[in-house]
């Protein structure tokens, strides 16, 4: 008899404790505030827009990888790398892709007056990331003309 009452007073106790603590956690005790309720999405929905004067950045790949080899190299015999190249423009992915037989053309013609030496140090590599961005722009504007492209990253850097 004892033991079913104790058992009975600390089941009503863990009742009591989960219906205050569901309580708390949404906000409806005396005295609280309510938490705004967490906005719902749709499957289907579009993301929110970006605050204003903030365009969405989208990363287009440049695949496959970008793969060259160097001649009369003691640092290295080949150079890999994957490009992502970010763009904010409505329209320019699909510009991207479309030219983008010309603009792989344009960047193998770059990399082969790469030096191993040259992209040894992270200028070296910066400085081509740059020289990669500028050369995609003056693609897309002399085939498109609009540059559409805010930058380039590497995704991947390989030297051996």
């Amino acid at each position: 008899m004892k033991r079913t009452l104790i058992l009975g007073i600390v089941a009503v106790a863990i009742v009591a404790a989960s219906i205050a603590g569901t309580l708390f956690a949404l906000g409806r005790l005396p005295g609280q505030t309510p938490a705004p309720p967490a906005p719902v999405r749709d499957a289907n929905s579009t993301p929110p827009p970006p605050p204003a004067g903030v365009a969405a950045m989208t990363y287009v790949s440049l695949d496959p990888a970008f793969t060259m080899s160097f001649r009369d190299s003691e640092l290295a015999q080949f150079l890999q790398f994957n490009l992502d190249v970010a763009v904010q423009e409505k329209g320019a992915e699909e510009a991207i892709k479309a030219q983008g037989p010309a603009i792989r053309n344009a960047l193998v013609m770059l990399l082969s007056g790469q030096s191993a030496q040259d992209l040894q140090t992270r200028e070296g590599k910066e400085r081509l990331r740059t020289q990669i961005r500028d050369e995609i722009r003056d693609v897309l504007f002399r085939l498109t003309g609009e540059p559409r492209v805010v930058d380039v990253f590497f995704t991947s850097f390989l030297m051996q």
